[in-house]
């Protein structure tokens, strides 16, 4: 299937083709016919399959363009994705002179914004889920105009405390509005939210049940005793990434692991995390997106949603306390059907995790240090289990036993191999006449009952 089948306008097909998007996802193949025909749906699908795509092309195919009202509204949890999102409709839109697309996230200048709002409202609204309620609040923003609203990575939404500021936008929205959800992971905690809002969407989900893409080679790297400098030290000399990407829990962590890299001998490092300035973050972030960085140091808020060309290497320091975090970390690689590998350092502190990633679905390399080097650890064959209780086997390990305890002669092994079969031939015939015997006697037992008992 193409893109050019699902019959496209003509500026998208114009745009597709600029791009060099040929042949659709699957999630893709599964969403974009709904929502052209104005559908409701929950998607989850992994990171790099295509998400973001398969809600804009279809709903930028059906907004009226000689309107003057906002008709399409996008919700993220990050100005970073939020970004990146806009970036892929002013991508999308580049052959129609007649779309308006506006960015609203906190950081930007709010009254600015709010004045450009009192002289044209957009068609196509994206933006923070704070940003857009105090816009609104402040009469600005008009959004209950909108035929389309879509929430990207929801999950973040709500673990970011921010459910209630959607909640609020999405309570002003029209009757006949169409929601849907789009996310790599959807958790228990959101199912009040669907139920209010998405009781009669469409769910779709990814035919992959595995939580990791099939291209990415997880990787666990045995500590032991060493200090997470050395450790990774040793990674970093061992690999040799397109880009890569360290992630660590606390932000305070991020410059500690710039300066190691940079006493690695690696200068120019990118940093991508919450407390750096919004001009900065936007800086960096385009910084990050035209590929001037080889290694990215960052939090968690840059591994939702984020589409960052070319990741080849994620190394995780520790692991994030909730671990559907890893998902969107290691999915920051092997996109697009490229592979990579996501390496994580592992010690007896963080075994119940790699557990429970286990249980849900992960398989491990697993790798330890030797001199300095990375080497994969092979799991021994496993011994050949006897099972103790079968009478063949007790008679056979004391015949084994017996000829154990003599020295070795010619032919041994031809008498012992003689013994066992014998053994394990009378115990075939015992066997046989235990089993003919209590055929005769439930035969017997059924016949009497027949003869007597009715």
């Amino acid at each position: 299937m193409k893109f050019s089948d699902f019959g496209f306008k003509k500026f998208l097909n114009d745009a597709l083709e600029k791009i060099g998007f040929v042949s659709p996802t699957k999630i893709q193949e599964k969403v974009i016919p709904l929502l052209k025909k104005h559908k409701s749906v929950i998607a989850q699908s992994h990171t790099g399959t295509g998400k973001t795509h398969s809600f804009l092309l279809p709903i930028l195919n059906n907004i009226d363009y000689e309107s003057k009202k906002t008709q399409f509204v996008i919700v993220t949890p990050t100005r970073e994705l939020a970004r990146q999102i806009y970036k892929n409709v002013k991508e999308l839109l580049e052959f129609n002179s007649e779309s308006s697309v506006a960015l609203f996230v906190g950081g930007d200048d709010f009254e600015k914004q709010a004045i450009a709002l009192k002289n044209k409202q957009p068609l196509i609204v994206v933006g923070t889920p704070t940003r857009l309620k105090n816009l609104y609040e402040q009469n600005a923003l008009q959004i209950t105009t909108a035929k389309n609203v879509v929430i990207d990575e929801c999950d973040m939404i709500f673990d970011l405390g921010f459910i209630d500021e959607l909640d609020f936008i999405l309570s002003k929205m029209n009757e006949n509005v169409s929601i849907s959800l789009f996310s790599a992971t959807i958790s228990n905690g959101l199912k009040p939210f669907l139920s209010k809002y998405l009781s009669k969407a469409i769910f779709i989900e990814s035919t992959e049940k595995k939580p990791s893409n099939k291209n990415i080679e997880h990787v666990l790297v045995w500590t032991k005793n060493k200090e997470n400098k050395d450790v990774l030290k040793i990674i970093v000399d061992s690999i040799n990434p397109y880009i890569a990407m360290i992630f660590v829990n606390k932000k305070d962590q991020i410059k500690e692991i710039i300066s190691w890299l940079n006493e690695f001998g690696i200068k120019n490092v990118g940093e991508l995390h919450g407390d750096l300035d919004a001009r900065v973050r936007t800086n960096m972030q385009k910084r990050i997106q035209n590929m001037e960085f080889k290694w990215i140091v960052a939090s968690d808020v840059a591994s939702r949603g984020m589409d960052i060309d070319g990741v080849s290497h994620i190394i995780s320091i520790d692991l994030p306390k909730e671990l559907e975090y890893y998902v969107h970390r290691s999915g920051r690689t092997g996109r697009n059907n490229y592979t990579g590998q996501s390496y994580i350092l592992f010690n007896s502190n963080n075994q119940h995790q790699i557990d429970t990633l286990k249980s849900m679905g992960f398989t491990f390399t697993n790798k330890k240090l030797v001199q300095n080097d990375l080497v994969e650890i092979t799991q021994k064959s496993k011994k050949k289990v006897i099972n103790k209780n079968n009478p063949a086997n007790i008679e056979e390990q004391k015949i084994i036993s017996k000829y154990k305890a003599k020295s070795i002669k010619p032919g041994y092994k031809k008498k012992r191999k003689a013994e066992i079969d014998k053994i394990k031939k009378d115990i075939r015939r015992k066997h046989i006449k235990e089993s003919i015997a209590k055929i005769k006697k439930a035969k017997y037992k059924k016949r009497r009952e027949d003869l007597f008992d009715n």
